[in-house]
C-alpha cells in the first residue's frame, strides 16, 4: 500500500560446490565457486563412463562412426550401458543422449531401475535424445538397454530443466508449473492479512495470533531496512517468524521503505538488507517468502527499467544464496498489471532456480471493476507464472474497488489474496482497517466482509500449509 502522512499505508545451495554458468565440452563437470548458486548440467562421455554389459559383445570403439565427441563412443550391440550422476538438487531435469546406429534401430531408455521408453535411432547420423524428469537430490543413473542392439552411444547431458523449478535444500516452499507449494509438496493458496509491523512494532504479535483466531493461513509483513523508516532488526525478524510458525502462518516478509521509488540503488538496498538476513530466512524456507520490496517503481511506463532492475536483483540474491521463493511487486505501485503480464517470464528467467512469484496489488486503478481485475488475472494465468493479490481493498483515496470479484475471481481460480490491512492506517486510509482493535475482539465491515464473504471469504476457502 502506499504510505499516507507519517504511517504506513546454481542450482543454488550455500554450501555446495556445483557448477558455473558456461558449459564446457562434452566429458566436462563445471563446477562454481563455492557458495555460489547457478544452474546445473552435467556432461558425461559414455565411454569415460566405461559401464556396460561384459558380455563379450559390447565394447568402445573409435572406428565405425566419425563426428563423436570425446575419445570415442560405447557400442552396444546386446545387454545395457550406463551413467551415474549426483543431482545436488532436487528438481526438474532434462536429459539427453546422442546415438547412432548404420540404420534404424530401437532400444529401450530407463532412468534408475524404471524402464521409461523407446530410443529410436534413425541411423547414419548422431543425433540427440530427450527427456524430461523430476529427480531427487542424490545419484542416479541413466541407461540404455538392447532391444535391437547394434547402437553407439556417445555421451549423455543433465540439466536444469529450461523453464523448470529447483526445489530448494531442505523443507521449503517452492513455485513449479506456475504453482505456489508448500514444504509438503501441496499446493498452497494464500488467503492472508497485511500487518504493519515497521510502524507499530509493538502490535505484531497481537495482530498475528488474532489474524490466525480468525482463521487466515499467510500474513504480510511490513518491514522496514533504515532507508526511510527506522530498521528492523534480525531480533525483531526472528521473532516474527517465531510467531508465524507458532500459529501455522506462512510469513510473506517484505521491506516497505522503497514504495513508489524508481532508482535501482533503493532495490539494491532491499537487496542488501536481505543478504544479510540469509542464514535466518534461508532456515525458515519451509514458511518464509522473500517479497523484495513493496511497490518498487512508482513511475507509469518504465517496464524495461523494471524488469532489468529485477533480473538483477535476483541474480544478486541467488549468487548470495538465498533460496527462498521470492516475491515481485509489479510497478505503478503494484497497480500497473501490464509490466507484470508483459515482462513476468523474463524476470522469472533470471532466477536459476526458477522459484520467483508476482504480485498484483488491486486498488482503484487495477482493481476498479470486474472486467480490469479478470483480465488482469486471465492475462497473468496465460503466462504460466505463479502470482498472487499480494494487498487490495475495498476502496481507495475515494474510488470505489471491486472487492467482491477479486475475492471470487481468486476463489474460481485458485490464487492467492492477502487483504489490506489488519490495522494501523491513517487520514484517508483509515477505513483500510479491518480490527477495531488491535487484538481483533470486534473487525469493521471491511473486515468482516474479507473473513466471512459467503463461498470467497477467508474463513470459507482458508487451509493451513501444515495442519
Amino acid at each position: 500500500m502506499r504510505k499516507k502522512l507519517n504511517k504506513a499505508l546454481s542450482f543454488l545451495i550455500g554450501a555446495a560446490t556445483l557448477v558455473s554458468i558456461g558449459f564446457g565440452t562434452a566429458g566436462q563437470k563445471v563446477e562454481a565457486a563455492e557458495g555460489k548458486a547457478a544452474a546445473y548440467k552435467e556432461v558425461i562421455e559414455f565411454e569415460d563412463a566405461n559401464n556396460f554389459e561384459q558380455n563379450g559383445q559390447n565394447y568402445i570403439d573409435s572406428s565405425m562412426f566419425h563426428g563423436y565427441s570425446g575419445s570415442g563412443y560405447v557400442y552396444l550391440v546386446s545387454g545395457w550401458s550406463e551413467v551415474s550422476f549426483n543431482i545436488p538438487q532436487s528438481g526438474d531435469y532434462k536429459i539427453m543422449v546422442v546415438t547412432n546406429a548404420d540404420s534404424y534401430k530401437e532400444n529401450w531408455w530407463y532412468l534408475d531401475e524404471t524402464q521409461s521408453g523407446a530410443l529410436l535411432t534413425s541411423g547414419n547420423q548422431w543425433e540427440p535424445y530427450t527427456v524430461t524428469s523430476y529427480l531427487s537430490a542424490g545419484w542416479h543413473k541413466f541407461g540404455v538397454s538392447a532391444e535391437w542392439g547394434y547402437t553407439a552411444l556417445d555421451y549423455c547431458v543433465i540439466e536444469s530443466a529450461s523453464g523448470g523449478s529447483i526445489v530448494p535444500e531442505g523443507r521449503s516452499m517452492y513455485v513449479k508449473d506456475g504453482r505456489l507449494y508448500d514444504a509438503d509438496g501441496d499446493d498452497f493458496i494464500m488467503r492472508g492479512v497485511n500487518v504493519a509491523h515497521a510502524w507499530y512494532t509493538d502490535k505484531t504479535w497481537t495482530s498475528i495470533n488474532a489474524i490466525a483466531d480468525r482463521g487466515a493461513n499467510c500474513v504480510r509483513v511490513v518491514l522496514a531496512d533504515g532507508s526511510q523508516w527506522g530498521k528492523t532488526s534480525r531480533q525483531e525478524v526472528e521473532n516474527i517468524i517465531a510467531w508465524c510458525e507458532e500459529r501455522g502462518l506462512i510469513c510473506i516478509l517484505e521491506v516497505h521503505d522503497h514504495t513508489g521509488f524508481d532508482e535501482a540503488s533503493r532495490l539494491q538496498n532491499a537487496v542488501n538488507y536481505w543478504i544479510a538476513l540469509r542464514d535466518l530466512v534461508n532456515a525458515h524456507k519451509d514458511y518464509v517468502i522473500v517479497n523484495i520490496a513493496n511497490e518498487w517503481l512508482g513511475t507509469w511506463g518504465m517496464s524495461s527499467h523494471w524488469a532489468s532492475t529485477y533480473e538483477s536483483a535476483i541474480k544478486t540474491l541467488r549468487n548470495e544464496g538465498i533460496q527462498n521463493v521470492l516475491m515481485i511487486d509489479t510497478s505503478g505501485y503494484g497497480q500497473e498489471t501490464s509490466t507484470c503480464i508483459d515482462n513476468c517470464q523474463r524476470v522469472l528467467n533470471a532466477d536459476p532456480m526458477k522459484n520467483t512469484m508476482f504480485s498484483f496489488h488491486l486498488y482503484s486503478v487495477a482493481g476498479k471493476d470486474a472486467q480490469t481485475v479478470r483480465n488482469g488475472i486471465d492475462a497473468m494465468l496465460s503466462k504460466g507464472v505463479a502470482f498472487c493479490i499480494g494487498e487490495f481493498g475495498n476502496w481507495q483515496n475515494g474510488a470505489d474497488v471491486d472487492e467482491y470479484t477479486i475475492m471470487q475471481y481468486c476463489t474460481e481460480k485458485g490464487i492467492g489474496y492477502a487483504a489490506w490491512s489488519w490495522k494501523g492506517n491513517s487520514g484517508i486510509d483509515t477505513p483500510l482497517d479491518m480490527a477495531v482493535d488491535w487484538e481483533g475482539s470486534s473487525l469493521s465491515d471491511w473486515g468482516n466482509y474479507v473473513f466471512y464473504a459467503d463461498q470467497i471469504g477467508i474463513c470459507a476457502t482458508s487451509a493451513l500449509a501444515y495442519p
